[in-house]
């Protein structure tokens, strides 16, 4: 007895990515709306920028300031160049054991001024870097 096989369809399989996308973006939102910045009162006095985000207190951490005329402070102590601040980094996140490093920079600091100095802080061994704002009054 011979049995008829039914002639197969070519139909593509394909995988639905609408869902996977959809995760995606709602990850990242999520991401986004928690995330906290850091407010930080001490070191050298800078005009920081403004944000509307809640704000986290903050324990004493490594605070690199950065003042309107680019000089750099480490805590209070004025540095005098970038192999200095280098070596000052390196000493004191082996001390701390959250090797987090804040960077209070004035507002009116060139961007690239501030992301040498977050390259400094990684180099010298940082795990985490933040950087310090104002939070902006309402109305």
């Amino acid at each position: 007895m011979k049995f008829n096989r039914p002639k197969s369809r070519s139909e593509e399989v394909f995988i639905n990515l609408t869902p996977l996308i959809d995760v995606v973006f709602l990850l990242l939102i999520f991401f986004m709306v928690s995330t906290t910045f850091v407010t930080i009162r001490q070191g050298i006095k800078v005009d920081l920028p403004k944000t509307t985000t809640p704000q986290e207190k903050v324990r004493q951490h490594i605070v690199i300031s950065i003042t309107k005329d680019g000089h750099i402070y480490l805590g209070k102590r004025w540095v005098k160049n970038e192999k200095t601040l280098l070596a000052l980094l390196r000493d004191r996140i082996k001390e701390e054991k959250e090797k987090l490093v804040l960077i209070n920079a004035d507002k009116e600091v060139k961007h690239g001024r501030v992301v040498r100095v977050m390259d400094l802080a990684k180099r010298a061994g940082a795990e985490k870097i933040g950087v310090l704002t104002t939070p902006e009054k309402e109305g």
